[in-house]
């Protein structure tokens, strides 16, 4: 027996807050994101928090920082 497990992609990503980011795929999941795990994510504005890229449904990055955070790090796993 074959099985294919899949990754979801980031869908979207929404802040609630500044310290809450919620991450929602594609499978119609959102998960609760404490921004105190990403502090460079939460030091960002309002602003900037809003200049994001999605990049290959698996990454995420802001233009004002210079990271890129995968859905794996980002949920935990």
């Amino acid at each position: 027996m074959n099985t294919i497990v899949t990754t979801p992609n980031i869908k979207n990503i929404e802040f609630i807050n500044s310290s809450i980011m919620f991450v929602h795929l594609d499978n119609e999941r959102t998960f609760i994101v404490p921004l105190n795990k990403f502090p460079a994510i939460e030091k960002l504005s309002v602003e900037q928090k809003k200049d994001f890229e999605i990049m290959d449904g698996h990454h995420l990055s802001f233009l004002a920082i210079d990271e890129v955070y995968s859905l794996h790090e980002l949920i935990g796993i």
